[in-house]
């Protein structure tokens, strides 16, 4: 009887430290999943608008651009409460789909293709990407400065967590409506205190002239008492590149796909091997009698 409860417990301690173990790599999926199916249905309704559609939406985006002189950073984006987005124009803009989806950002050097939200509430942020409210939209044109924001290092969705391997001149991508951005990273600002406001106003402060996107985190990894600044510029945009992948990348990429296989071969495993178990100790405590 012993053996058999001891049996059961070790068997359920390893499902969990199994299931620990996959969790963020099938929160992560998961959520890749929910990205994927946000951005096809942008783009579906995307696809459908007309010209005059299109007209009508830029108009209205540069317009409430010009109402903004500077980027105005209220606190910290991280530390922000849910508001009430839904009843102000800012809301009305670039929603054409009615689900606070903007765009979406693609970075293909870290292989990140994620949403753009309205709004950087925290319920936004463990998901995808929050623009900032207060900062100019992300469509480009002279003397604009869009800040977009996400999480790093979560367990359950990886989004920004890879940031930090851009350098100078890599490329990252905005897509809205009709038209792809193109920016090349040109600074990188990787250990700004999250309470210094004048240093966070000047590495988002907008250039007379220039057409800057910053991607901006917390840093570093579980303390997050910092923000890392990514900022990238505006350049004609060629079709989005071709990223060399590694031996030791294409094998992380091989399971990340078919992750769900190894999951259920891992179950599978795990309950064979507890079946063999139970079945060995059941033998054992038959002979145990039968002497």
């Amino acid at each position: 009887m012993k053996r058999t409860v001891s049996g059961i417990l070790f068997g359920l301690m390893f499902l969990v430290g199994f299931g620990v173990l996959i969790y963020p790599t099938v929160s992560n999926q998961w959520n890749t999943y929910r990205q994927s199916k946000l951005i096809t249905s942008y783009e579906e309704v995307v696809q459908e608008m007309e010209e005059e559609d299109f007209s009508e939406e830029w108009e209205l985006a540069r317009d409430f651009n010009e109402t903004i002189e500077y980027n105005a950073i209220y606190g910290d984006a991280f530390g922000t409460e849910d508001t009430d987005l839904e009843n102000t124009e800012y809301w009305k803009i670039l929603n054409v789909a009615n689900d606070g989806v903007m765009g979406y950002l693609s970075i293909p050097k870290i292989n990140v293709k994620l949403a753009i939200y309205h709004g950087s509430e925290e319920e936004v942020l463990q998901t995808g990407i929050g623009h900032i409210n207060g900062t100019k939209l992300p469509i480009g044109g002279e003397s604009t400065h869009c800040v977009l924001a996400a999480h790093r290092g979560l367990p359950s969705a990886r989004l920004f967590t890879d940031i930090d391997q851009l350098q100078k001149g890599d490329m990252f991508y905005v897509h809205v409506l009709d038209e792809t951005l193109a920016y090349s990273v040109d600074q990188i600002l990787d250990m700004v205190d999250k309470d210094d406001v004048d240093a966070l106003e000047e590495g988002l402060s907008i250039e007379e002239g220039e057409d800057h996107i910053t991607l901006f985190t917390c840093t570093p990894y579980g303390v997050n008492s910092h923000r890392l600044l990514v900022r990238g510029s505006r350049v004609p945009y060629n079709g989005e590149e071709d990223v060399v992948v590694t031996a030791p990348e294409a094998v992380v990429q091989s399971i990340q796909n078919y992750y769900m296989i190894y999951l259920i071969l891992g179950l599978a495993v795990t309950f064979l091997v507890i079946v063999i178990m139970k079945t060995v100790m059941k033998r054992g405590d038959r002979k145990g009698k039968n002497s």
